[in-house]
Formats: C-alpha cells, sequence, structure tokens
C-alpha cells in the first residue's frame, strides 16, 4: 500500500496507519523495543543476550542465527579507521544460508552513494560496491546449497572486485565511472538492516537473512561475532556444538562448520581443554595455532637495541610457519620488528629498524621432520644467519637506522591474528617443536616457564 517505488500505490488520500497503537499494550523487557508485525499484531526487537516473546529469557550468544521473520540483524564497527578501506577491502566469510534470499552483509556512506554489500539472491551470492560513480554487481557462478556451511572471500582493490565462493571459479567484476574510493560510516551491518527504506538504491539490500555466521575476518582482522557486535536485534544461538559451551579451563570455541576446536590456555589440554597438564614442558609442541609470549625485561631487552642474537633449535615436518616475532602495530608502515620463521621450505630471518626491511634466507630441507639449528645475529644494520652446517648468509638493511625500537612483547611458535600483525609474511604458527632458546649467547629463556601465557601448548612428541 505504500508509495511507488517502495510499494505499489500511486497516490492516495487520507490513509493512515491501522498498526499506530498496537504497541501502546506491550511490554518488552530487558531493553526490547516493541513494534508493529501487522495491523494488530507487534513483536519485541530483544537485544543480544535475549530472546522470547517478551525478551524475558536470557542466554550466552556462541554463534548467530538471524531469521528473517524476527527481523534480526547485528551491527560491528570496522576494526580500524575508515580511511584503511578506502582502496582495499578483503572480507571471508563463513555462513550457512536457510533462504535463497537476504543481505549478508552491508556498509554504507552517509553523503555519496558509496556502499558495499553481500547478499543472497535466488541462492547466488552477490557482491556489490559503488565508489559513487556506479556500482559494480558480481554474481557467483553456481548457487548455494541451503542448509550448508559456505566459504565466500570478497576483494576489491579500488573499482576492481573478486568474488570467490567455495571451490567455484573466481568471478570478477567492475565498478562504472572515475571514483576508486569507497568511504563508509563506521557501522557493517550483519544479516539485515534495521531500516529497508534508507538503503541506498542499487545495493540490493532488500530482506533480512535467514541462516547463521560463523566467521568474518576483514583484512586480516578477525571480528568477534559475540564481544565484537556493537548491537543487535532478535539474534539467536544457532544449533552448533560450541552453542553448549564445550571449552573448559578458560579454552575457547573455534567453529569449524558443523564441528570445533578448543584453543587451551597454558597448563590445559585435551579436545576440550579438560586434562590438567601436570609436568612440566621442557620442549613445547605447536600445532599451527599455537603461540608463546613474553614480556619480561631481561628477555625482551635483549631482542631489541642495537644487537641481537638468537639461537634456537627446531623441528617441523611443514614448509611454513612462524618461528618467531617481535614487532609494533601492522598498521604503521616501515614499523620496527623482528622474526625468524619459514615461508615455503626456507628459513626466512627478517627485521626493519625503521627504514626498510631485509630478509636473509637460507635454502635446505628443513621441514624434514630432524632437528635443525639456527643461529641469527644482528649487528646494527648487518646480519647473519646459519642453519646446521650450511653456509652462513648475510644481509644488511636500507637507509640509516640501526637501532631496534619495539615496545611489544616477544612471540614463539607463533602469534595471534598472526597474516595481520606480520602484514601477510606468514599465514599460520609452527607445526612441530621448539627447544634451546638462547638470546644473547648467555640468557637461556625456560621456553614455558619463562612465557606469560600462552596457547595450545603441550611435550613434544605427543599428538
Amino acid at each position: 500500500m505504500r508509495q511507488w517505488p517502495l510499494g505499489k500505490a500511486l497516490s492516495g488520500a487520507d490513509v493512515g496507519d491501522c498498526s499506530i497503537g498496537v504497541c501502546d499494550e506491550a511490554s518488552c523487557i530487558n531493553g526490547g523495543t516493541c513494534t508493529s508485525r501487522s495491523a494488530d499484531s507487534y513483536m519485541c526487537l530483544c537485544p543480544i543476550g535475549f530472546q522470547g516473546r517478551h525478551c524475558e529469557e536470557a542466554f550466552i550468544l556462541a554463534i548467530p542465527q538471524f531469521n528473517e521473520s524476527a527481523r534480526s540483524y547485528a551491527v560491528t564497527r570496522w576494526p580500524f579507521e575508515p580511511h584503511h578501506y578506502l582502496s582495499f577491502m578483503e572480507l571471508d566469510m563463513t555462513f550457512r544460508p536457510d533462504a535463497e534470499d537476504g543481505t549478508i552483509l552491508y556498509s554504507y556512506d552517509n553523503d555519496s552513494r558509496d556502499f558495499i554489500s553481500i547478499s543472497t539472491v535466488s541462492g547466488y551470492v552477490v557482491f556489490r560496491f559503488d565508489c559513487g560513480s556506479g556500482t559494480a554487481v558480481i554474481r557467483s557462478e553456481k548457487t548455494v546449497s541451503l542448509g550448508q556451511w559456505h566459504e565466500v572471500r570478497v576483494s576489491r582493490t579500488a573499482k576492481n572486485g573478486l568474488l570467490q565462493v567455495d571451490n567455484q571459479k573466481q568471478v570478477e567484476g567492475m565498478s562504472e565511472g572515475g571514483f576508486t574510493q569507497i568511504k563508509c560510516n563506521p557501522n557493517i551491518y550483519i544479516g539485515g538492516v534495521p531500516d529497508y527504506d534508507m538503503v541506498k538504491k542499487n545495493s540490493g539490500v532488500l530482506r533480512p537473512f535467514s541462516g547463521s555466521i560463523q566467521k568474518l575476518i576483514l583484512n586480516d582482522r578477525i571480528i568477534n561475532l559475540v564481544r565484537g557486535l556493537s548491537s543487535g536485534v532478535n539474534i539467536a544461538n544457532t544449533l552448533h556444538p560450541c552453542a553448549s559451551m564445550p571449552c573448559a579451563n578458560r579454552g575457547s570455541c573455534r567453529p569449524k562448520h558443523d564441528s570445533y576446536e578448543c584453543d587451551c590456555p597454558l597448563g590445559f589440554d585435551g579436545k576440550n581443554c579438560q586434562k590438567v597438564v601436570t609436568e612440566a614442558i621442557e620442549i613445547p609442541q605447536f600445532i599451527g595455532r599455537s603461540y608463546l609470549i613474553y614480556d619480561n625485561r631481561e628477555i625482551l631487552k635483549r631482542v631489541s637495541g642495537s644487537r641481537t642474537n638468537i639461537f634456537m633449535r627446531f623441528k617441523t615436518t611443514v614448509k611454513d610457519g612462524l618461528l618467531m616475532w617481535r614487532g609494533d602495530s601492522p598498521m604503521r608502515p616501515n614499523s620496527d620488528f623482528i622474526s625468524l620463521g619459514l615461508q615455503d621450505g626456507t628459513l626466512v630471518f627478517s627485521y626493519n629498524l625503521g627504514s626498510g626491511m631485509v630478509s636473509i634466507m637460507v635454502n635446505g630441507t628443513f621441514n624434514d621432520g630432524r632437528w635443525h639449528r639456527i643461529k641469527a645475529v644482528r649487528d646494527g644494520q648487518s646480519g647473519k644467519v646459519t642453519v646446521d652446517d650450511y653456509g652462513a648468509k648475510t644481509g644488511k638493511s636500507p637507509a640509516l637506522m640501526r637501532q631496534l625500537n619495539i615496545n611489544g612483547d616477544l612471540y614463539v611458535g607463533g602469534m595471534k591474528e598472526i597474516a595481520l600483525h606480520t602484514n601477510r609474511q606468514y599465514m599460520g604458527g609452527l607445526i612441530g617443536c621448539i627447544s634451546h632458546f638462547t638470546l644473547s649467547t648467555d640468557y637461556h629463556v625456560s621456553l614455558v616457564e619463562d612465557a606469560t601465557d600462552g596457547k595450545n601448548i603441550n611435550t613434544c612428541g605427543i599428538k
């Protein structure tokens, strides 16, 4: 009955809204608000953590479930200032649709035509964006099946967009006109929006999403879909093992489609972090999403300044993995860091003193499951690394800076949000073991005992 184009009415006179007053008798509690569902029925819009007809039932959200008939949606914020996303953004999502049409994600700019949106249309995933001079519409090659988990990656660099769904062929597209940047207000809407009358004309945002979303990564920053939501309406828990809080002893549940993994704090092990590690761990084992953190001043001062001397033994059967990292925030270009790791089977010693990075590489067969010895020395700008009895490789950082100035903690074996913090030099931690970690030739680090924190650490040799 609404005015065209939102409705079908071309004109009219003296037509009011019959649903006014339907909320007068409603009593939505716990911060819920009433809205009319029809001319004589209402529904409560319940905030995150409450459900029921009047938002009377409290629950702990684990993995959000969206429902079109409940008009659900969630809001998160762009992790960094909007200017970081003007020319490049990449989104990784894991979602399970229950209906063929719905809005998965949407963000826009108040003062221009700029927006980005991801939606499903008749079962196809559609990525749309507008830099202000014309809309790009990129549609998946095939439809996605309902009730199953799917992986979606979208990225845009200036006017060029890419869409990858599961193992389907990657689809490309380009926005029109001469503009190449997208501005967005601070909010990202997930699963729907509060008001469908206010969305951008070509955004394809027409109706809420029905289904579940269990992962959202934006430019390598993981968006926590529980604690990372700033607000939301009528979001329930999806049927998933993580909803029953299976990880004991402060472990965190990491969903993997219909199953899960527990990330266990130091001192606990097992599928559900239920085992207490009673014996001291002399040689720690890392599983790719493990790490140890050190904030001890005696350790940190030996991994900064004008000189660094590192000795370490490791073994692995995998060609890639981070062995050691200390660095500042990833968002500042040319910020100081020092690292050791494996990249495609090559051992790499990298550092940046603030005026450019140097990577010193040693080729060899280091993923043979045997122990290997690394000695890495940096004296001012000059670096040298030796592995086993291979010849020493040397390098020098550019320009004039000679000091390594870092405030952050030291990580061994991996780190949190590894791709983000290493600027994609490393995508995962070590799968293997580390021992004999020595700094400045005489300071022996007790790997587990000296650590202030860690995740998923067991004794080497135990799966």
